[in-house]
């Protein structure tokens, strides 16, 4: 299934989270924010994506024997 979303950026807008459903499945756009924020002023979007999947797989574990797929692209925008 193809899914196209779009959304105005707007001036204070800081980064863009692309993720499969894996990360989406036990956070909330909330939460992935607060994760990523942290590592927006060293511009650190590697370490980013790398908190956001260990998150995601420590939440998978205690909810699931089986972790879906976890994937997650972070853009941080000037």
């Amino acid at each position: 299934m193809l899914e196209i979303f779009e959304f105005e950026i707007l001036e204070g807008s800081k980064f863009i989270v692309i993720a499969s459903d894996g990360v989406w499945e036990f956070l909330s756009n909330k939460q992935v924010c607060d994760i990523v924020n942290p590592y927006y002023s060293t511009k650190n979007a590697q370490g980013a994506c790398d908190k956001l999947v260990e998150e995601s797989v420590k939440l998978w574990m205690k909810e699931d024997s089986i972790i879906d797929d976890i994937t997650c692209v972070i853009i941080f925008l000037n």
